[in-house]
């Protein structure tokens, strides 16, 4: 294998970039125009997350056609595009793994969600952050060895999967079909590497609101989603009567039922919920307190969202619990009430060490205790490297050292598709060590006005490069990830 000094392979990285940044981003644009939002999963079908992820599939395609990769298609799924020239037969291969399916746009949006344009040096859409410009990146490292005298002793290729919000049944179907890569990138975090990854519990709850005066209530769009606006429609209340009665932050208007009351919230991930508000919840609060909600189960619907869900941490819930991993997080992603019955999609985070047993145990007596039920659950266990595996410790410290930073790994409540692999991790292209300049709730993941900057992929673009290098290099010394 050609060595490269350190000088020459950022001399290389620096040209290559230089002659594709405004095709990096042209392409990401292209991804981004895409909506992509994940349907209800229809197994058995071409297209079984929708129509809009499909054609973020087949984008994907030709974007690596284009580049002359050896594609390979995984029923709808997601695809595969391995470099030709890459490593010996048998040897194995390094992974990258992003994904092309975004959450809901959601309302607050200050822009057309999926027009995206560049401005002072960030790039706008939904999708932009997670995960499509990464994505992108990801191709490119691949173009740049296609390109490069660099040979590598394993192979390399970039998986694309199109159900990562809602499911992972994406990496979940690839694996089913494929061996797994001696070890995976996924692009989906922040640097320097995430050596742990929280589980996840989604769980549904269902309950009958049969008499009283709640004509509908609606917050939210997903589980992972914390509702950034919640409305309900009561019949037989006078406006001004409302009025009196709620906050001057609670919207009142005139339905021909009575009065429609909407409220806003901030929004953001559901795993993040620091400087979140839910507008569900607080909408749910607020007609509760203020008395008025008429019939007996309509307040107790409304109560179990409020004081259920009353706290992001799990409090309420009695699951609160803290480890390595971080706090427990609760999330009333979407909350409905329509036809005589609540609807609610829960996301819970939980720690490494923590037992999912009791989680399910807590959901069901809290479900109880307010005439609701569970009515489903699905659980993705929490994944964990060791802090010294040889490949965490050698990317934690490439990652410092391109980026002038002396952060150790972390662990987190964000899941990404490293969670499924046997050996892999989420290692960027964020960073941790730079504040926001947007304000809060909004410029982020799962936010409205969802942004990326450019020097941050960049940046992120050099690390993976050596990264695969240095990945390379391990394996080849017979180092195995643990």
């Amino acid at each position: 294998m050609e060595e490269w000094s350190g000088r020459e392979l950022d001399q290389q990285i620096t040209q290559f970039l230089e002659a594709n940044r405004l095709r990096m981003i042209g392409d990401a644009k292209g991804l981004i125009r895409i909506n992509s939002v994940g349907q209800a999963y229809a197994p058995g079908s071409s297209h079984p997350f929708g129509e809009g992820c499909a054609a973020a599939l087949d984008e994907a395609v030709r974007l690596m056609l284009r580049e002359k990769l050896d594609v390979t298609a995984f029923d709808g799924y997601g695809v595969k595009g391995q470099l030709a020239a890459a490593g010996e037969q048998g040897k194995g291969s390094i992974g990258f793994f992003a994904h092309l399916d975004v959450v809901p746009e959601g309302e607050g949006w200050g822009f057309p969600p999926y027009e995206p344009f560049v401005r002072d040096g960030y790039l706008f859409g939904r999708g932009a952050m997670d995960n499509k410009m990464a994505a992108v990146a990801a191709l490119y490292v691949l173009k740049f060895f296609a390109e490069s005298s660099m040979k590598l002793e394993h192979g390399l290729y970039l998986f694309l999967g199109c159900n990562e919000e809602n499911g992972m049944r994406d990496i979940r179907h690839f694996l089913s079909k494929h061996e797994p890569p001696l070890f995976g990138i996924v692009p989906d975090a922040y640097f320097p590497i995430c050596y742990a990854e929280k589980g996840m519990l989604r769980a549904d709850f269902e309950g009958e609101v049969k008499e009283g005066n709640l004509l509908s209530f609606s917050g939210g769009t997903d589980y992972n989603v914390v509702p950034a606006s919640a409305t309900a429609l009561l019949g037989g209340v006078v406006p001004d009567h409302a009025r009196r009665l709620l906050p001057p932050a609670f919207t009142v208007e005139s339905a021909p039922e009575g009065v429609r009351i909407t409220v806003q919230g901030q929004a953001g991930h559901a795993a993040f919920p620091e400087g979140t508000d839910n507008a569900a919840v607080k909408l749910a609060a607020a007609l509760v307190e203020s008395g008025l909600i008429q019939g007996a189960s309509a307040v107790r619907a409304l109560t179990f969202v409020k004081e259920c869900f009353c706290s992001p941490y799990g409090h309420c819930l009695g699951i609160a619990f803290r480890d390595e991993a971080g706090a427990a997080t609760s999330n009333a992603g979407a909350v409905q009430i329509r036809d005589g019955r609540l609807s609610l999609l829960c996301d819970v985070r939980y720690g490494v060490t923590q037992d999912c047993t009791d989680i399910l145990e807590q959901l069901a007596s809290a479900a109880t205790r307010y005439g609701m039920q569970l009515v489903r659950t699905e659980d993705s266990p929490p994944h964990h490297i060791p802090k010294d595996d040889r490949f965490v410790v050698a990317l934690c410290e490439l990652a410092n050292r391109q980026l002038g930073t002396d952060q150790p790994p972390y662990a987190m409540g964000g899941i990404t598709h490293a969670r499924w692999l046997p050996r892999g991790a989420a290692f960027g292209p964020l960073r941790r060590d730079q504040p926001s300049v947007f304000p809060a709730g909004r410029g982020g993941g799962h936010q409205p006005d969802e942004a990326i900057q450019l020097e941050t992929l960049w940046d992120a673009f050099r690390i993976y490069v050596e990264a695969v290098l240095t990945i390379d290099k391990l394996l080849s010394e017979g180092e195995q990830p643990r």
